[in-house]
């Protein structure tokens, strides 16, 4: 009788783990490709070239981050509260964001803003659509646990986009890769939607795409998601802005590809995480805070041979030799999150969201202006160091801000699990 218990133990475990382990496999598969596709063109065509697309790539990923609009974590909400009315909700989101490109031609302004060549204009235009099309699926492919599916569609696009580059070899340019971007990028769109075309997108074209979906009441419901992402990728990416005005475009190729390793080790803490995200929110505040010393020392644990890894990487197969003082300060960048990840589950649980977004704001600052101050001076080391100084002065806000959370809620249990 026992075994039988502990069979049908184990078996809901595997049940409720599975969809876990398949999402943060999903999830941790952009970051992981995204460098062989970067690698594939350095090798062939040299570290100015992709400095030259990033500078094109970080535009297009902003504007298309606007026009998101925070709506993956908003409807996931809204597909709980009312699972019967989740393809209605999806359509009227998608259909009131777009007007952020097609009424105002936003995409086109920002994009013109930024300094594109004419000739480049509308290429980055389709691929920036493109991408606020098939991100839109992201709440979909969680909703429904297709990360299986999810996962085959990167795989082939990427395996897509290798094939193309290494045919080209010698003739690649930035007009061949902006326009492979966007044709893979819809593709995958398209991938999605014969995919997902019968639960979301049912009666999409019997209609006008606006008939009885834009929604007025959206960007102010969906405000709060839209302010914590577009703060958290600004955190995350503004010393990236910042390269890409001063350094030149090898050096800004190499400081993407450094930074999105480190950011990949960042990562590691959320996919910790990320499983017990419901034992977490049902524990008492000083519970969680306290799993910040634990999760900072198996931060230790892994931003120190990964430090060593991704040196290898970058000497070996991408030919970049970094000074080791650039690692010395991309492990303090990729640590301080292990620290304070707790903290911010905290704040939530307690509906201080808003607290997150203003110690968001703090690391903007910081980072902005120790860039702009140091770039020009230290070069890719010193964004590196601004980037360092900024989640470094975020732990050090954030560990304030749990000293009241702290001393105001409950008491300490002896752990979550």
């Amino acid at each position: 009788m026992l075994n039988r218990i502990d069979q049908v133990s184990r078996s809901r475990l595997r049940r409720r783990a599975s969809p876990v382990i398949l999402n943060a496999a999903n999830s941790l598969l952009i970051p992981l490709l995204s460098p062989i596709v970067s690698l594939a063109v350095v090798r062939l065509a040299g570290a100015g070239l992709w400095g030259d697309l990033v500078g094109v790539l970080i535009v297009v990923q902003l504007v298309a981050h606007v026009v998101a609009w925070g709506n993956k974590e908003y409807l996931l909400r809204q597909f709980s509260f009312s699972p019967a009315h989740a393809a209605h909700a999806w359509q009227s989101s998608l259909a009131t964001r777009l007007l952020l490109c097609v009424a105002p031609f936003g995409v086109a302004v920002v994009l013109a803003l930024s300094g594109f060549a004419s000739n480049r204009l509308a290429p980055a235009i389709v691929w920036t659509l493109g991408l606020v099309v098939y991100q839109s699926f992201d709440v979909i492919v969680l909703y429904k646990r297709s990360f299986v599916f999810s996962a085959a569609v990167e795989l082939a696009s990427l395996g897509l986009m290798l094939a193309a580059i290494l045919q080209w070899e010698a003739h690649i340019d930035l007009d061949s890769l902006i326009a492979l971007f966007g044709v893979v990028t819809w593709l995958k769109a398209m991938a999605m939607a014969i995919r997902f075309r019968r639960p979301f997108l049912a009666g999409a074209f019997r209609r006008p795409l606006l008939s009885g979906r834009f929604d007025r009441r959206y960007f102010a419901q969906a405000f709060p998601f839209f302010a914590l992402g577009l703060t958290g990728l600004l955190q995350s990416r503004i010393d990236l802005y910042a390269a890409s005005y001063f350094l030149p475009r090898s050096e800004l190729a190499q400081y993407q590809v450094f930074m999105t390793f480190m950011l990949l080790l960042q990562s590691v803490s959320n996919f910790v995480l990320a499983p017990f995200v419901k034992n977490i929110y049902r524990a008492q505040v000083r519970s969680i805070l306290g799993l910040s010393p634990r999760l900072l020392a198996l931060g230790v644990l892994v931003v120190l041979p990964g430090l060593l890894v991704v040196w290898a990487i970058l000497k070996v197969h991408y030919g970049f030799d970094l000074p080791s003082g650039t690692f010395v300060l991309g492990g303090i960048a990729a640590l301080p999150i292990f620290f304070y990840l707790p903290m911010i589950y905290a704040l939530y649980k307690v509906g201080a969201q808003s607290e997150v977004v203003k110690i968001n704001l703090i690391g903007i600052g910081v980072n902005f202006a120790l860039s702009a101050a140091l770039l020009p001076r230290v070069g890719l080391t010193g964004a590196v160091g601004a980037a360092a100084a900024a989640q470094c002065g975020m732990a050090a806000a954030y560990s304030l801000r749990s000293r009241s959370l702290r001393a105001g809620y409950g008491i300490a249990v002896p752990d979550v699990s």
